[in-house]
């Protein structure tokens, strides 16, 4: 526990110990300085240990998700998250990642889930965008990832028709990209 009466403490403290990301930012997963995180309450921890009790339900789900998506979008200039041979990917986000090639806006797109009330998120930045590194326009890679990018929603209850809407406001949006 720490407790104090200084506001601008306060505020430092709760930066800090939020990975750095000061409350009220716009843009997520982005931290204005180094941070950390290393809370975790008696309450999640009995949740971490119920859920572990049906880690296998909860990652078939996620797969069928997955590949709910990937089928839905198969025909689409996007390439979504790799499973190398020899691996099993939990797919705890399911992410597109739109051809080079294909002009895309991906703020329009999370606008357009913001719309349908659909929880898209942002790629994360890469870490040479954030202010307490220096940044490196070089990094192509990287940078190219986080503007074509998107993280689609993924809870493991997810129905046929919720993965149709996402589906189709995905589709439109690199279809207006595509015809731009």
């Amino acid at each position: 526990m720490w407790v104090t009466n200084d506001d601008a403490m306060f505020d430092t403290v709760k930066t800090l110990s939020n990975h750095g990301r000061v409350a009220g930012q716009q843009r997520q997963f982005w931290p204005e300085r180094i941070g950390f995180k290393y809370k975790m309450s008696n309450i999640e921890a009995a949740i971490g240990c119920a859920q572990l009790e049906r880690v296998d339900e909860l990652i078939a789900a996620k797969r069928r998700i997955f590949e709910a998506y990937r089928e839905r979008l198969r025909d689409m200039p996007l390439t979504m998250n790799p499973e190398p041979s020899g691996c099993v990917n939990g797919y705890w986000m399911p992410t597109v990642v739109v051809d080079r090639d294909v002009p895309f806006d991906r703020e329009a797109l999370l606008t357009a889930f913001g719309a349908e009330e659909i929880d898209g998120r942002s790629f994360f930045w890469p870490l040479s965008r954030l202010p307490m590194y220096e940044p490196r326009p070089d990094h192509r890679v990287a940078n190219g990832l986080c503007e074509r990018a998107v993280h689609l929603p993924s809870y493991h209850d997810l129905s046929a028709s919720d993965i149709d809407r996402v589906c189709a406001v995905v589709r439109a949006a690199v279809q207006a990209g595509a015809t731009s």
